[in-house]
């Protein structure tokens, strides 16, 4: 019998450290992400344009062939080539859908889909340049008639996020919006005991099948630091490329090499130890 519940009192202990860590510094996490670098350098090219092709990519970024760093670098490398010709001879859902028949083949059908249906539901275009992110997450979920707290959903509005960031805003990000759970957050959230699963053998794919579980984790920690799901994203999931090491010395020795002159060893330590509070020391 699979046994599976949030343990309260870890969700409690994370949100003590992300608060104790403050806003500013969880938000080191965000511009170093790949993915954030990669929508910047599609902004300083593509400008205006940049919102729909970031959403559009956003929403097909599953079952990816390859990590999802070197997928958003590639689409970065790839849109910056036609941002000139657009609005002349190409669209911007014509260069994702080509984009996305080279290099993100799997399911391609039913992306394409997507992308056809994204492009023609009403108002969603205005809504993506214009609206806050909560009102572009709903007409989102509307249009692909999904469930708004799907992971491929609101990642999209993450990417938004970002590309509004890039472009200079100052973006108010709900906290009512879930975190965005793929394998690495799925893991990441298990190894810091807040979600506990036995009776069964552990694994990232196992782990998606509690990904309500899991955004409540996330939402509880964000309710009770202040910093919104969305803020929190960046910095678990650039911790969940360490979660296959075996002790969080591991984790800490890589982290240290990577993180210095951003965070303190303390402040490093205290997540280490709490995103990573199952694995021995």
């Amino acid at each position: 019998m699979v046994f599976v519940r949030v343990n309260v009192a870890r969700v409690q202990d994370l949100a003590i450290a992300v608060n104790s860590l403050g806003k500013e510094k969880v938000l080191l996490f965000e511009d170093i992400d790949p993915q954030y670098k990669a929508i910047k350098r599609v902004v300083e090219i593509c400008e205006g344009y940049a919102p729909l092709l970031v959403v559009l990519n956003a929403l097909v970024s599953y079952r990816l062939s390859m990590r999802g760093e070197d997928y958003w670098t590639r689409f970065s490398d790839y849109v910056i080539q036609y941002c000139t010709d657009m609005g002349l001879t190409l669209s911007a859902d014509e260069i994702v859908r080509k984009f996305i028949e080279r290099f993100n083949r799997v399911m391609l059908r039913q992306k394409l889909s997507r992308v056809f249906k994204v492009v023609r539901c009403k108002g969603i275009l205005e809504a993506i340049e214009l609206l806050p992110l909560t009102d572009v997450w709903k007409r989102l979920s509307q249009c692909l008639n999904t469930n708004p707290s799907s992971k491929t959903v609101v990642f999209a509005i993450k990417m938004l996020y970002y590309t509004r960031k890039a472009l200079g805003e100052k973006v108010n990000v709900p906290i009512e919006i879930p975190i965005p759970v793929d394998s690495r957050v799925a893991l990441v959230t298990y190894l810091s005991g807040a979600l506990e699963v036995r009776g069964v053998g552990i694994d990232r794919k196992l782990l998606l099948k509690y990904s309500n579980a899991i955004r409540s984790v996330w939402s509880e920690v964000a309710r009770l630091s202040g910093i919104p799901p969305l803020n929190l994203d960046a910095m678990v999931w650039y911790f969940g490329r360490y979660a296959d090491l075996n002790s969080r010395s591991e984790v800490l020795k890589k982290v240290l090499s990577e993180l210095s002159g951003l965070l303190s060893e303390g402040d490093v330590k205290m997540l280490i130890d709490n995103i990573f509070y199952l694995l021995p020391e």
